[in-house]
């Protein structure tokens, strides 16, 4: 039986992150600073008060993972597999995160801030007092994720893909609801 790798109570911020794939691995108390991730695996992670300032994540797979406390602050997630994970109080500020797939996750009190998160996959998540704020979620997926209650209003959604039925209790702008129409088989000619 493998026993559970810890990582707790560092700094890192002179090397990058290479090669790392342990299928039991805990990462508590650390802060990442100025690191790029390649080749990584960290599927079945647990981070728990976490900071993640000026890395590079993109393409790395954190699938399956759980997320406690953790931030994201200038990171680049493009691409970042985060499908089928937990996440709570989680902060995701000023972060290019095009093509993040958060497909079957659950969020809790996450905050994506100053964002770019064109073409994400949310769809098949379940989003609990989650906040995107002045977020660039064009052409993502929503399909099968309720967005009742989530304030959408400071962000671009055009070309998003959804469900009529999970866009009920949205909130949302004027302006907003006329990149909507289309999924409501509207038309719109002057």
């Amino acid at each position: 039986m493998a026993t559970e790798e810890t990582v707790s109570g560092f700094l890192f911020e002179r090397y990058p992150e290479e090669g790392i794939d342990k299928p039991y691995h805990s990462v508590r108390n650390c802060t990442f600073r100025n690191q790029t991730f390649s080749d990584c695996q960290f599927r079945s992670m647990q981070l728990s008060d976490v900071r993640f300032v000026n890395c590079d994540l993109s393409n790395i797979s954190l699938a399956e993972s759980a997320l406690h406390r953790t931030e994201f602050i200038s990171c680049k997630l493009v691409g970042t597999n985060l499908s089928e994970t937990t996440l709570n109080h989680v902060l995701f500020s000023d972060c290019n995160a095009s093509y993040i797939n958060l497909s079957m996750s659950k969020t809790n009190q996450v905050r994506f801030a100053n964002s770019q998160l064109l073409n994400g996959s949310f769809n098949n998540c379940r989003l609990t007092s989650t906040a995107f704020e002045s977020c660039e979620l064009t052409e993502s997926d929503f399909s099968h994720t309720s967005l009742r209650g989530i304030d959408l209003r400071t962000s671009r959604i055009n070309g998003i893909s959804l469900n009529i039925n999970d866009l009920r209790g949205a909130i949302i702008g004027s302006l907003q609801a006329m990149d909507l129409l289309p999924l409501l088989g509207v038309i719109i000619k002057d």
